[in-house]
């Protein structure tokens, strides 16, 4: 009986690692711009993008089995094949972004009214707010920080239904909260992961390989995310695209309106834009996947479980990591299978600037990345004989 019950429980466990990939690969890109990138290369239909996704999955899939059922694999080759699969869906992904025949958005196919979605929010912000609070008295008592980030993250939900009227796009409290996020993630991690980030930078495997994945996560969301572009939308009203330009601009987003500096060099090509907003929350994102990446690596290497399981560390490399104001990549997918005309209602419930449901993914990465490298402290102390 407890075989059959510890047998059901690997089972479930694996279906829960491979729904939190299908998440992350659905999910953890950021697509909230039209690209019109399909401009540029004639008869280079959209869905060829989806062989390197599809083709970088199975590797890393394959990777990940390949360690479960051989462990006497040498873990270097494993994570280089992880990494390559990563790399390949990662260009898939952005490749999705980039071609994408949709450069317009019909106002006609919202899904939702902004009373429905301003309703829908209001109750996820309160749920995110109220379970953050619950569980971080229950689970830690004495360590309030962890219910301070649930309130946090429920105020990002919440905060353009409470500040409006006040100008919340560009409220000083709107900047306060993306500082106080920033802070407060940091301060976790300092204060209850300190010496569990200095053994995966200590271990040369683990930091060769963290420091990959946090720089693939940094390009990932640049150029799904529009905040670097290769394939400039050549409808752009007023923009010559064959002159280079810099120039300070106000960019909406993250909550507020933060000063950018716009940038376009026709020669590399490469444009995209750089604001303290963005470029703080990317940095967050991308380091928190990198130390899962580094913890994934640390455990393989050291041929145990360190905190959580090695399959389950791996998925949450490609965990939904969404950005704060970008859809993930499901509105392409719908795209290739759909066409255009049919998709938009899955563009429209991420592009619409009053839908939680960008908020909502992004706040979720914050939580399960961080709840990883706490977790992974936690039990690095007890094997580690650290008081």
């Amino acid at each position: 009986m407890r075989a059959a019950a510890r047998r059901r429980a690997a089972f479930l466990r694996r279906a829960t690692v491979l729904l939190a990939v299908a998440l992350g690969a659905l999910y953890g890109v950021p697509a909230a711009s039209a690209h019109g990138g399909a401009a540029y290369f004639p008869g280079v239909e959209q869905w060829y993008a989806l062989v390197p996704l599809v083709v970088g999955l199975v590797v890393t899939a394959g990777a990940v089995a390949v360690r479960r059922r051989r462990p006497r694999t040498a873990v270097s080759n494993v994570l280089a094949a992880v990494l390559l699969g990563l790399v390949l869906a990662v260009i898939g992904a952005v490749g999705l972004v980039q071609l994408s025949p949709v450069t317009a958005f019909d106002a006609a196919s919202r899904p939702f009214s902004t009373s429905t979605l301003a309703l829908v929010r209001l109750a996820l912000g309160a749920l995110v707010l109220a379970a953050g609070v619950v569980l971080g008295r229950r689970r830690w008592p004495t360590k309030p920080r962890y219910a301070g980030v649930g309130v946090l993250l429920g105020g990002w939900l919440l905060y353009p239904l409470a500040l409006d009227g006040f100008q919340p796009a560009f409220n000083p409290l709107g900047y306060l909260l993306v500082a106080a996020l920033v802070a407060a993630v940091g301060y976790v991690a300092h204060r209850d992961c300190r010496r569990a980030i200095r053994t995966l930078l200590a271990d040369p495997l683990a930091r060769r390989f963290g420091a990959a994945v946090t720089v693939l996560t940094t390009l990932f969301f640049a150029f799904s995310s529009g905040i670097l572009i290769v394939l400039p939308d050549p409808s752009g009203v007023g923009i010559s695209w064959t002159e280079s330009f810099v120039r300070l601009i106000p960019v909406k987003d993250p909550l507020v309106y933060w000063p950018a500096v716009e940038f376009w060099f026709p020669s590399f090509p490469l444009g995209g834009y750089l604001s303290v907003g963005m470029v703080a929350l990317v940095a967050l994102v991308a380091v928190l996947v990198g130390l899962n990446g580094a913890m994934v690596a640390y455990q393989w290497r050291c041929r145990r479980a360190v905190g959580f399981d090695g399959a389950a560390g791996a998925a949450a490399i490609a965990a939904p990591n969404a950005c704060c104001c970008c859809g993930p990549v499901l509105s392409q997918l719908a795209v290739v299978a759909l066409g255009p005309s049919a998709a938009m209602p899955f563009y429209w419930l991420f592009v619409d600037v009053s839908s939680p449901f960008g908020v909502l993914f992004f706040a979720g990465s914050i939580a399960l990345l961080l709840g990883n490298l706490v977790r992974f402290a936690g039990a690095l102390a007890p094997a580690r004989g650290d008081p």
